[in-house]
């Protein structure tokens, strides 16, 4: 615990990464929005974050600090890393934040020899329906991620757990053996740290901050635009 609580008081900021250094030239549709900030998948997958006020299916263009809406879209292409797969859900993390695809019967039905794994790097095509919910089309696997930084918002913590907020739905993630957050950080949006082994996911502090190496949109490399 005294080293968990520093790096908890250090990072529960929203923001803590800064928008994409190539805004200029980005463009994409929303594909979720977190607080203040609208997470845009470019044409190749590659999400980024940026604070802008945005819909769910806008057509977007990074211009200066800010986004301009030039249109709506139907569909979407996202890349990013599985984080859980449970009830017709999956938890992908973009651009260190998480957001929830729809993914129907045809998923209910995959195997878990089939179906990407926590730590598969996937690339998603969604249709973008009129309430903002993203429904998956088509799912590649495409690689494998060992760990991963994100922010999200705490909405409870027990006993080697914790449950977070992921666009209204709760995403319960286990902790490292013998720890358990304070309840303090109940209702903070924290970084936490996000490891994958054997297809299972752990969320745990670390100090280290060099140790994500996804990139700034959790793909491995920018983005030339839309």
């Amino acid at each position: 615990m005294k080293k968990l609580v520093p790096f908890i008081a250090a990072t529960a900021v929203l923001g803590a990464w800064p928008a994409a250094s190539n805004a200029a030239s980005f463009s994409g549709v929303v594909v979720a929005r977190q607080g203040g900030v609208a997470l845009v998948a470019a044409r190749s997958g590659a999400v980024q974050a940026f604070h802008a006020r945005a819909r769910v299916g806008d057509r977007v263009v990074a211009r200066g600090s800010g986004l301009a809406i030039i249109g709506r879209a139907r569909s979407a292409h996202i890349r990013g890393i599985v984080v859980r797969r449970s009830g017709g859900r999956e938890f992908i993390t973009a651009a260190h934040r998480i957001l929830m695809v729809h993914t129907g019967s045809r998923r209910l039905a995959a195997t878990s020899d089939t179906a990407p794994q926590p730590g598969a790097v996937v690339s998603t095509t969604v249709n973008v329906n009129p309430t903002g919910e993203l429904d998956e089309q088509n799912e590649q696997e495409v690689g494998q991620a060992q760990n991963v930084q994100v922010q999200a918002t705490i909405s409870a913590v027990g006993p080697g757990t914790v449950t977070l907020t992921v666009n209204g739905q709760m995403l319960t993630v286990p902790l490292p053996a013998g720890l358990t957050l304070p309840t303090s950080v109940v209702g903070q949006t924290v970084t936490l740290n996000l490891s994958f082994s054997n297809g299972q996911v752990t969320a745990e502090d670390n100090d280290d901050q060099g140790d994500d190496d996804q990139g700034d949109d959790d793909n491995g490399g920018g983005d030339d635009g839309d």
